[in-house]
């Protein structure tokens, strides 16, 4: 439990710039999550998940705000087989967390830039493999810290769809055979030590606004 450390840290930030500027709005989310995992050897946004939550907003001005949601949110990894090419193997891997993100938000005209961080706490999981079931074969991490950035489009003063990217930069599970292999560069050496989650957030928010 200490890793909600994190939680406790943006909390009172949020709060605190609430009562700073004495403007916040509260927004509801709703979507899906096209998802892959970094290290499992299977490429491509094959599995599709969902999102939901409820977040506070709070405003600067015009054009800049911060927000942070608490979200249900799925992710994780799949791979079908193909029996034309002689290929039998499968791979499935769903994970529900509970994630914090803490967002920056730029708004030019209809289009809203965000960037941010999160915080996200595996509920639960299940991996598969044409093996059968092997959820705890190789635990994962309950915890898990993620980059996100989007690009927006207001479609009412009220409504909003976004597109975002969502990348771990903490291993979720680390690799539990040792690697052999030596990357040339930081980048890959820094991020092939396990899993990480990439995921795709499409979604839908609906904002009740409240007056200065």
């Amino acid at each position: 439990m200490k890793h909600f450390y994190v939680i406790f840290v943006l909390l009172p930030l949020a709060l605190f710039c609430q009562e700073k500027h004495n403007t916040f709005n509260l927004f509801f989310t709703a979507g899906v999550t096209p998802a892959q995992v970094h290290g499992d050897n299977y490429s491509g946004f094959h599995k599709i998940g969902a999102m939901a939550g409820v977040g506070v907003e709070t405003v600067f001005s015009d054009k800049a705000s911060m927000n942070l949601s608490f979200l249900f949110i799925q992710k994780g990894s799949r791979k079908n087989q193909n029996p034309a090419k002689n290929d039998f193997t499968y791979y499935y891997l769903n994970m529900n967390y509970l994630e914090v993100p803490l967002l920056v938000v730029y708004q030019h005209k209809k289009f809203v830039f965000d960037a941010g961080v999160s915080a996200g706490y595996l509920i639960n999981y299940y991996e598969g493999s044409e093996a059968g079931n092997i959820t705890g074969l190789h635990p994962f991490n309950k915890f898990e810290y993620s980059v996100k950035v989007g690009l927006g489009y207001c479609i009412t003063p009220k409504w909003f769809f976004n597109v975002r990217s969502s990348n771990s930069f903490i291993t979720t599970r680390p690799n539990y055979i040792k690697q052999t292999v030596y990357y040339n560069n930081i980048i890959a050496r820094t991020f092939n030590k396990g899993y990480y989650n990439n995921i795709l957030e499409f979604a839908l928010t609906y904002h009740l606004r409240t007056k200065k």
